[in-house]
């Protein structure tokens, strides 16, 4: 086990994922967003069947930041209730688990 986490979430845009890409990076809870291309989405919310076109980021940090991390796309993400899901990362190249370590740090 690393001290490195990738948070998986999906945003309505190109547009609010490349803003909310910013605002990680720029307040250093995230090394690092990948945005995905777009994806159909289809789930239920609130009772209801649903389906939307939504982009998928990945985004890169640290288990110490994971908290300041999910909390900064919750108050900025365009949804009431953004799915943010976090995944441990087991194995990660040594360099590349520094340079996130200290481009996160608070």
């Amino acid at each position: 086990m690393t001290a490195i986490v990738e948070i998986h979430v999906t945003c309505p845009s190109l547009d609010a994922a490349r803003e909310l890409s910013h605002i990680l990076i720029d307040g250093r809870f995230a090394a690092c967003v990948n945005i995905g291309k777009e994806v159909d989405s289809r789930y239920t919310w609130q009772g209801k069947k649903e389906r939307h076109d939504e982009w998928p980021l990945t985004i890169k940090t640290t288990v110490d930041r994971f908290d300041a991390c999910a909390a900064a796309i919750r108050e900025h993400h365009p949804y009431d209730t953004p799915a943010i899901f976090g995944f441990a990362v087991d194995h990660v190249d040594e360099a590349t688990a520094q340079w996130v370590a200290e481009v996160t740090k608070a």
